[in-house]
């Protein structure tokens, strides 16, 4: 087995040349690895679709507009239904609204998905919650729109004493 997670790389920039080490290592442990696949396509299709102004897509309260290719479910980078649509659909399964924020810039804008302000969040959960056949309560999703990190939006000062105090110890204490 090769661990190649934790490999100090550009992240998914340097995923070709792990791969071809990852293969030569397979090699030499004696695995039976063959040729690259002739079939096999490397090119994928953009999910991120430019938009210029706000000509052929609406945005509107959730069920307003009916048609995928003009329903806007994030208001800040123009993404509509039918993008998150496709990709759900591609290869690489998607279970988390991360996951579409990564293919199609949902909810990464000024906003950040924030629930106040159009709540692209929820509407993309939904989305692969219905695209993927599972429960709600099963997609991933950050429960604020900051970060991941952070058990809130905005630390209070408890927490903000934990980091003080995580500073200021030795490292091996905090392992």
């Amino acid at each position: 087995m090769i661990h190649a997670a934790g490999i100090d790389s550009p992240g998914i920039a340097g995923s070709p040349a792990i791969a071809v080490e990852v293969c030569r290592l397979l090699k030499e442990a004696g695995a039976p690895v063959t040729e690259a696949n002739p079939e096999f396509n490397p090119n994928r299709a953009p999910l991120i679709v430019p938009k210029s102004g706000w000509r052929g897509i609406k945005a509107g309260p959730v069920g307003k507009y009916t048609n995928p290719d003009e329903n806007v479910i994030c208001k800040c980078e123009k993404v509509t239904e039918a993008e998150v649509i496709e990709a759900c659909r591609r290869s690489i399964p998607i279970d988390s609204t991360q996951a579409i924020r990564k293919r199609t810039r949902a909810g990464m804008g000024h906003c950040q998905g924030d629930p106040a302000n159009y709540g692209c969040e929820e509407r993309v959960a939904a989305i692969i919650a219905r695209e993927r056949k599972m429960k709600l309560s099963e997609v991933g999703r950050r429960p604020w729109p900051a970060s991941s990190m952070l058990s809130q939006r905005y630390i209070d000062d408890s927490e903000k004493s934990h980091f003080n105090e995580l500073s200021k110890a030795p490292l091996v204490e905090k392992l």
